[in-house]
């Protein structure tokens, strides 16, 4: 029978961030591993964090726990680190069950890599991201021009943030979590396949952040939603996004004549695709 577990934790100050991102990483380990239904993490009005385990049984999760040393596992310690006090947990047996999911949109995951955080984007974000979008060299091969105004750049981004199958991620270094580099997108196209998009500031480029969060979330597309390919999209003379789709193991496999009419006239558009390794 269907078994759920309520987890309650108070956090140290400041440690949310990090808190998050860990208890992702160790959702999706088991989930991956012990055949759990997952989990959600919510956050209540005092600041205690709740997280509701779904489980096929509890002799499934028994077995989980006896099979593996979860806690072990580097995000299960930074989980440890992050708790300043541990409530007691309550087993739950389902015996009813009205809750009708709706159409899907996809959950908010947080990604980590060696420097950054990956989130999803909020709106706050968009002031970060303004002098960015407004500058004319950042925005040339863009299939829109610069834009003039903060109300713009929200209207632009509101869709990474609403828009149903749109994946948004911000990154973000660990050492400065309140500070956005710029934002990649995986949005949903036909027959389980995604297009990858990304924008990073221009004054966070040439320290190789853009490379290591694509690689987070090209990974996240194929091992975590198990798409069976990723494309790009990109103006023939953009020769910085190029290197990195190369450095990411893209192919070359096509060329559109005459795809985008744009501020700066009608342009060519380079097709580079990637599947599973």
């Amino acid at each position: 029978m269907t078994a759920a577990i309520l987890y309650r934790w108070r956090l140290k100050p400041g440690r949310e961030t990090e808190f998050r991102a860990a208890w992702s990483e160790g959702t999706r380990l088991i989930h991956q591993n012990c055949k759990s239904y997952g989990a959600r993490l919510h956050e209540a009005e005092d600041g205690v964090f709740w997280s509701y385990a779904l489980w096929p049984s509890e002799d499934v999760r028994t077995a989980c726990f006896a099979d593996h040393d979860w806690f072990a596992q580097d995000c299960f310690k930074t989980m440890q680190a992050c708790i300043e006090e541990r409530f007691e947990e309550v087993r739950l047996t389902l015996t009813d069950d009205a809750l009708t999911a709706p159409t899907p949109r996809l959950e908010p995951v947080l990604l980590t890599t060696e420097r950054l955080l990956l989130r999803p984007m909020v709106l706050e974000d968009c002031e970060a991201f303004l002098p960015a979008l407004s500058d004319p060299v950042t925005m040339e091969y863009w299939s829109r021009g610069p834009m003039q105004s903060l109300d713009e750049v929200r209207d632009y981004l509101g869709w990474n943030i609403r828009g149903d199958g749109v994946e948004s991620f911000v990154p973000v270094l660990k050492s400065a979590p309140e500070d956005p580099l710029g934002w990649l997108v995986l949005m949903d196209r036909k027959n389980n396949c995604a297009e990858f998009g990304y924008m990073f500031r221009p004054d966070r480029q040439g320290r190789g952040y853009a490379r290591e969060a694509a690689e987070a979330v090209v990974e996240h597309g194929f091992a975590n939603r198990g798409l069976r390919r990723i494309y790009a999209d990109t103006d023939p003379d953009n020769t910085a996004s190029i290197r990195l789709l190369e450095a990411l193991d893209f192919q070359l496999e096509g060329r559109l004549r005459a795809s985008w009419e744009t501020h700066i006239g009608v342009r060519d558009s380079l097709i580079f695709g990637r599947l599973p390794a």
